[in-house]
């Protein structure tokens, strides 16, 4: 059975009370416009007054008479009229309230399915693609909802299959570095193992000449895989800060001091500030970006490392004086596992920003080709 819409639905009731109170209007003046009929053919005196000629007491008579029949029709007049009005008046005030009642119902049945319509739309913002709404209300809103129902299943399964795709790619490209980076260490194991295995059949008495270079090797590329683990378990486990005052200064001149014999690291460093944050991940930021800035960098150029205040906040800046890096890139290095070197897992700079975002600082960083870069750490500063 077909059901009006909403628009139909207006239209008809609209229709319905207009013609209706019309109606009623009309009906109502034609059966006071008999009586007015009536009483203004009662009221024409002219001809019956003409006729008497006042020379006896009968004439008067008669002449009361009409003037008492004309003053009854005059009543008569001035009620009907005031009927009218009161009629008139009943009538447009019963459209206006039917008129008011069915604006407030239109509403009524409007502005619910809108609440819950908004309240749906909120939760899929906020990432619930499941959330599904009742197919009630009239026929507009029905068709509304069915297609909202309908986009929120579209988008529950799109997001599942994203999610999917997301892992799979996420272990691709995990199981892709973790072959590459593995393999770099395998290979001159494998090669320094041949060579003793080859020393070993053709001239046994010298394996002894080659055996402290092997061990060497194998242990350097052992130590590489187990920096490799290191970088991996790193990452995967940050664990809640642990938050501390401390002068930032302090363990900045600590940390360098194990790098300047190789390298030439100038500081600029102000030791009038405290920072409250976790001393381990400050040291792990710190070693991170640094060793970052030694790879970019030849040994012949310096790095620079300030420390200072703006505002209420300490401002400490890495800056080398490398290759630089490209523009298209610079958006990138903070991705896992997203490196320009020809060695590390590009966990570092990844584990940086984790790190970051855990104690509330923010990490910034700009460069130039041919120019070097600058990391910079802005972690707000703390009164003791």
């Amino acid at each position: 059975m077909h059901k009006f819409g909403l628009r139909s639905t207006i239209i008809f009731l609209f229709l319905f009370v207009s013609i209706g109170g019309l109606m009623v209007l009309n009906m109502a003046f034609q059966a006071k416009q008999e009586d007015i009929h009536g009483a203004i053919e009662r009221m024409e005196l002219s001809d019956e007054l003409r006729s008497i000629k006042f020379l006896s007491a009968e004439d008067s008579l008669k002449a009361q008479t009409v003037m008492r029949e004309y003053d009854s029709a005059q009543a008569v007049l001035s009620i009907s009229l005031g009927d009218s009005r009161v009629v008139t008046s009943v009538v447009l005030l019963l459209v206006m309230i039917a008129s008011s009642a069915i604006f407030i119902v239109v509403i009524i049945l409007i502005s619910k399915p809108l609440k819950e319509l908004k309240q749906a739309t909120d939760q899929i913002r906020q990432g619930n693609y499941s959330v599904h709404l009742p197919e009630t209300g009239i026929a507009e809103m029905r068709e509304l909802k069915n297609s909202f129902n309908v986009m929120s299943h579209e988008l529950e399964q799109t997001q599942n299959r994203l999610l999917v795709a997301e892992k799979e790619l996420i272990w691709k490209d995990l199981s892709r570095i973790l072959a590459h980076e593995i393999k770099n260490p395998l290979t001159p194991i494998q090669l320094v193992i041949q060579r003793l295995e080859e020393r070993l059949e053709y001239d046994p008495q010298k394996v002894s000449d080659i055996l402290p270079e092997s061990i060497s090797i194998i242990s350097q590329e052992i130590e590489n895989l187990r920096l490799l683990a290191q970088d991996f378990s790193n990452y995967a486990k940050v664990s809640q800060p642990t938050r501390e005052l401390f002068n930032p200064a302090q363990i900045i001149r600590e940390i360098v001091k194990s790098y300047s014999q190789d390298y030439e690291i100038c500081l600029d460093l102000q030791d009038t500030f405290t920072i409250n944050f976790d001393r381990t991940h400050f040291y792990q930021i710190l070693t991170n970006i640094l060793q970052n800035a030694i790879d970019a960098s030849s040994e012949a150029k310096p790095i620079t490392i300030r420390l200072y205040g703006e505002r209420s906040y300490v401002v400490l800046s890495i800056q080398d004086m490398g290759d630089g890096i490209e523009s298209k890139n610079l958006s990138r290095i903070f991705e896992p596992y997203f490196s320009q070197k020809s060695k590390g897992t590009g966990l570092g700079l990844a584990l940086v920003k984790k790190l970051c975002d855990a104690n509330g600082a923010i990490i910034r960083v700009k460069s130039k080709i041919g120019e070097g870069s600058e990391f910079t750490l802005i972690i707000e500063s703390k009164t003791t």
